[in-house]
């Protein structure tokens, strides 16, 4: 899959997570569903895992031995970097310290989730050549 298609189907993807958490929100107005923080969250995860994908799309495509480092230190970046943000919200602002932190599981399974298909479908690309 090429960075460019990748992209779009990032950003529907994205589109559609937000618009689900909207929806929700909505449906349950009595209940609070989204943390107040829910938007840093989404934009934390979103950034940080685009560019974890990038980082192992480039070492994926460089191949060699080091092909496998690039694909875990991406992941090790973005699950450092996104439970550091996580971890300073809830440190900072400890009102809904269980809603935030299940909103930024919800989010980062899902955006890893998809980052991992994608990266599959990469590899399985690359063995049918």
């Amino acid at each position: 899959m090429k960075l460019r298609r990748f992209l779009l189907y990032y950003h529907g993807f994205a589109l559609l997570v937000a618009l689900a958490a909207l929806a929700l929100q909505h449906a349950f107005d009595t209940i609070t569903i989204l943390s107040p923080y829910f938007w840093l969250l989404f934009a934390t995860v979103f950034f940080f895992t685009l560019f974890a994908y990038v980082l192992s799309d480039r070492g994926m495509r460089s191949g060699g031995e080091f092909s496998i480092y690039f694909l875990m230190g991406g992941l090790f970046i973005k699950l450092f970097a996104c439970l550091t943000v996580v971890a300073v919200l809830i440190l900072k602002y400890p009102e809904n310290k269980m809603l935030t932190a299940l909103n930024f599981f919800c989010l980062y399974f899902l955006f890893t989730l998809f980052e991992v298909i994608c990266l599959l479908r990469n590899l399985r690309d690359q063995n049918q050549t």
